[in-house]
């Protein structure tokens, strides 16, 4: 590892683009890049743990190295490679136009699909939301409450007309609360009938067996 990284110029707020490439490549060729790409689960053996854990640290010593010095005070307080990635992501990622309209792109093609779960659809959402605001894009909050009730799916028609009837939108914080409550109130009532249908099927096959066995 130490000959690639001599190879790359150590990170500045200018050049953060390419230094990500070729800290990629780095990382990939050695096997480490997967501690970047997600957080692995705890394994459930310490030994497993502790491989686990030295190995993430040699990934972030990997990333230390090639930081110029004034620019690790970002980066002092992560717990794990993966957060030193993604602040870095974040304090230097490009805020070019491109990227500008690719994530209010991905925000206005955002469609829930029927029957998935609401709230990792809303993750998402406020996901771009964050992502936006970084770029230093603000959006309304009723525009942000409309473009929510209608990034629902088709099944929400009903909810989305009787929140748009009222005089004003709720906060954003309460429409989320609402459209959870929502979606597990619906989930419930569909668990009830899936019971209900279950427990009239048992008892008429409870009452053929009886009548069965008197004739």
């Amino acid at each position: 590892m130490a000959e690639s990284q001599g190879r790359i110029e150590t990170l500045s707020k200018r050049y953060f683009e390419t230094w990500k490439l070729q800290m990629d490549a780095v990382l990939i060729k050695n096997d480490r890049f997967k501690y970047l790409s997600e957080v692995e689960p705890p394994p459930e053996s310490k030994e497993a743990y502790d491989s686990w854990k030295i190995e993430d640290s040699k990934t972030k010593d990997d990333l230390i190295l090639c930081i110029q010095p004034s620019e690790l005070k970002l980066v002092k307080n992560c717990l794990t490679a993966k957060d030193m990635w993604k602040k870095l992501e974040r304090t230097y990622q490009s805020k070019g136009p491109v990227r500008k309209a690719n994530l209010l792109k991905s925000l206005l093609q955002l469609k829930m699909e029927t029957g998935s779960d609401v709230r990792d659809h809303i993750r998402k959402f406020f996901d771009f939301i964050d992502k936006l605001q970084d770029l230093d894009i603000v959006i309304d909050e009723d525009l942000t409450s409309v473009m929510l009730l209608y990034s629902l799916s088709a099944n929400f028609e009903t909810f989305r007309v009787a929140i748009e009837s009222r005089d004003e939108l709720p906060k954003l914080d309460t429409l989320r609360i609402k459209i959870i409550d929502e979606w597990q109130s619906r989930a419930d009532q569909s668990l009830s009938k899936d019971d209900g249908a279950y427990a009239a099927k048992f008892e008429n096959q409870f009452r053929n067996q009886r009548f069965k066995a008197k004739t």
